[in-house]
Parts: C-alpha cells; sequence; structure tokens
C-alpha cells in the first residue's frame, strides 16, 4: 500500500527530459536567429556568411541521426545526454570567443551531433519507455516546452544582447541552459524502468505474464525499409517540414500584402502560442481518437490556415486567425510523426525507424528557407508558395492514410 502511494519515478523522468528539451532547443536552438545581426555587423561579413554555420548544424544533425538513433539504445542516457547537452552548450558558448568564420563552422558540427540526439529522438524514445498510458499527452507537453523556452528565452537574450553585447549574451544563455538541464539528465533519466526494478507508468499487473514471455512487438527496421509504407511516412515528414518552415517567412508576407512591420512580428508571438497549444492538443487527441485521426486534424488545419491567410489578405484579424491554424499543423511537425512512426510500425525498433524519418526531415528543413526565397524572388509574390503547400498538405493526407493501411499488413514480430 505504501508502494502505491509514492510518486512513480515516470514523472522525474519526463520533467527532466522536458527540462532539457526546454534548454536545448527553446534557449539555444531557437534563439541562433538573434546573433545573425550582430555577429554579421561585427565580424563584417554578410548574412549568408554568418547564416552557414546554421545550414551546416541542420545537415550534420541530419545525417547523424541513425547512429544517434543506435546509440541511444546501447549507451548510459547519463553518458550520451550528458555528452550531447554539453556539446550543444560548449560549442554554442565558445562561439562567443571567435573571430573567424571557420570556427564558428567547425562548432555547427558540435552543435549538430549533440541535437541529433536531443531534438527529435532522446524524448519520444526515452518517454515511451517510461508511459503506457498519458504517452502522447505528455510527449506533447514536454515538446511544448522548447516553444516555451523560445518564448521566454528569446526577449532574454535580446535584453541581454543590448546590455552586454551579443559574446556575453551568447556565454550566459550556455552557460544557463546547461545548469537547467543537467541535473535531472545526472540523476534522474533512466532510459527504462526495468533498469530501476520497476514497471511503466500504466502498467497493469494481468500483462505482467504477457510481458515477461515477449519483449516490445513491431516491424524490424530492415522490414520497415523494405516496405512503400516507410517511404510514404518519409514522404509525409517531408510534406510537414516544408509546410511548417513557411514559419521564417511569416513575418516577409505580412509586408509584402501589405500589413505593417509590428503585425510581422507579432505573428510569430500569435503563432507560437498556437504551436505551443497545439502540441498539448494534439497529444491528448491521439490519446483519445488515435494518432491517425489525429495526425488528419493537424493537416487539414494547416490546409484550412493556407487558405484562410491567402482569401484574408491585409486584414490582419483573419490573418491572425490563419495563423493559429498554421500552428496546429506546425505542432505536428515534433508531436504526431513520431507517433505516426510508432503507430505504423510499432515499438520494437521504433527509434531506428524514426531516425530515418528524421534525417530526411532536417535536411529537407536545412534547404526549404532558400526554396521559399527562391519563390519569392521569381513570383515576387509568396501567394504560389501558399498554394503549393495546399497541395502537398492534400498529398499528405493521402500519403498517411495509406502508410497505415499498408502498415496494416505488416508482419510485427
Amino acid at each position: 500500500m505504501e508502494q502505491s502511494k509514492k510518486i512513480h519515478h515516470g514523472w522525474f523522468v519526463f520533467i527532466s527530459l522536458s527540462l532539457m528539451f526546454f534548454a536545448a532547443v527553446g534557449m539555444l536552438g531557437n534563439t541562433n536567429g538573434l546573433y545573425l545581426t550582430p555577429v554579421a555587423k561585427e565580424m563584417g561579413w554578410s548574412r549568408t556568411d554568418a547564416s552557414w554555420y546554421l545550414t551546416i548544424y541542420m545537415l550534420v544533425m541530419a545525417f547523424s541521426q541513425p547512429i544517434a538513433s543506435r546509440l541511444i539504445y546501447k549507451v548510459n542516457p547519463k553518458i550520451l545526454l550528458g555528452v550531447a547537452m554539453t556539446f550543444v552548450c560548449v560549442a554554442t558558448g565558445a562561439a562567443s570567443q571567435f573571430y573567424t568564420k571557420a570556427a564558428w563552422n567547425y562548432s555547427a558540427i558540435f552543435i549538430g551531433l549533440g541535437q541529433a540526439v536531443i531534438m527529435y529522438l532522446a524524448v519520444p524514445i526515452i518517454l515511451g519507455n517510461w508511459f503506457n498510458k498519458k504517452y502522447a499527452t505528455l510527449l506533447g507537453i514536454a515538446l511544448a516546452l522548447g516553444t516555451v523556452g523560445s518564448a521566454v528565452a528569446n526577449p532574454i537574450a535580446g535584453q541581454l544582447i543590448t546590455a552586454y553585447g551579443w559574446r556575453s549574451a551568447r556565454l550566459i544563455m550556455s552557460a544557463a541552459a546547461w545548469i537547467i538541464s543537467m541535473p535531472g539528465i545526472l540523476f534522474c533519466i533512466k532510459f527504462r524502468p526495468s533498469d530501476m526494478g520497476l514497471k511503466p507508468y500504466g502498467y497493469e499487473e494481468g500483462q505482467e505474464t504477457k510481458a515477461a514471455a515477449a519483449p516490445l512487438t513491431g516491424v524490424s527496421a530492415m522490414n520497415a525499409l523494405k516496405s512503400p509504407a516507410m517511404y510514404m511516412v518519409v514522404l509525409l515528414a517531408g510534406v510537414v517540414v516544408f509546410y511548417c518552415s513557411m514559419n521564417t517567412q511569416i513575418p516577409g508576407y505580412a509586408t509584402s500584402v501589405g500589413l505593417a512591420t509590428t503585425v510581422g512580428a507579432f505573428a510569430m508571438t500569435v503563432l507560437n502560442f498556437a504551436n505551443m497549444g497545439g502540441k498539448v492538443f494534439l497529444g491528448w487527441l491521439t490519446d483519445r481518437i488515435g494518432f491517425q485521426a489525429a495526425t488528419l486534424t493537424a493537416l487539414i488545419s494547416g490546409i484550412v490556415g493556407a487558405v484562410i491567410i491567402l482569401i484574408g489578405g491585409a486584414n490582419v484579424t483573419i490573418f491572425y486567425v490563419g495563423l493559429i491554424f498554421f500552428g496546429l499543423c506546425f505542432a505536428s511537425l515534433t508531436v504526431m510523426l513520431p507517433l505516426v512512426v510508432k503507430g505504423i510500425f510499432g515499438p520494437r525498433e521504433f527509434g531506428k525507424i524514426y531516425a530515418n524519418v528524421t534525417m530526411v526531415q532536417s535536411v529537407i528543413a536545412a534547404f526549404a528557407a532558400l526554396a521559399y526565397a527562391r519563390i519569392f524572388d521569381i513570383t515576387k509574390s509568396f501567394v504560389f508558395a501558399w498554394q503549393l503547400n495546399i497541395g502537398t498538405l492534400v498529398l499528405g493526407i493521402i500519403l498517411l492514410v495509406a502508410a497505415v493501411k499498408i502498415g496494416k499488413s505488416l508482419k510485427h514480430e
């Protein structure tokens, strides 16, 4: 009776993973854009020169995913996540002392290696080991904290840059992120409950004999690669990340239709809140109606958002309403894609399979902004970009339905 009253250790794992994601992605990953202007100005670089390290870090992260997905199953998470977080924080902080483009670009390699473990893989994999119930809801909350971190860290970092310069700001933010994340990594995170002699949260006693007799079931990574369902899911991920990358063009779109610069700036706040709430909502929805219906909701929301934004033109209220729907689809990028992979292929080799998805996803993300910029340069408008996204999201719906149908015929071992 006394045992049942204790707080399940899974909740400490959840809090620790959430703080790690808050620090690595929210405080550091999502504040990178703030440094581009002051760095370029001080160094005498073009904005393209200053931005190259972001592309390098995204590409390193992308191509490190398959290796990271194997390490996460083999290496003690205290060591793996501790090293990954240290790579991200030290490389980000060290850049405060750099004066050459080469040094910045070398630091991007270490940031990419660290984020390869943290940004897409660690939270869904480890959290899934600890929670049989409420998994999707908690995944949504944990990932939403990355958006909270961005909302909190951007104004703080901006004030630090104004008061002390970008070098001091970068060093302070990196140190703070490391301090916030490391206690949970070192003292709370375990890869699975059995490492502590525990069962997952939501485990039912009647499952014990069955669980002891059989490991996790699902499609092997090798068989997944032979299935059309795998490539449909990869294409779906490409569709979603391409749509979500339109967020970098939101301020520019607002200006292009005659809205004030302040409207475009506030639009990012609206989008961040919609994204944050959308992650929690989609996780909650998945726990109630399943991953396919929840993902369809997100994709349809993206179409509705694009249509509303196009129809609204220079109407500020309609523009913001459209962004709320855009934000709900945006939330599916980190919440629904791992749930789709796990739902179709099962938990057996989820990390290995999902790593292939995130690798393609990261490559597309690295070049999507350039594609949108090129569309604008050619057409002198963002209209075609929105129309293209409506078409690709319709394709995404078809891919999802087909992948789920094919997935049902795959052998789960």
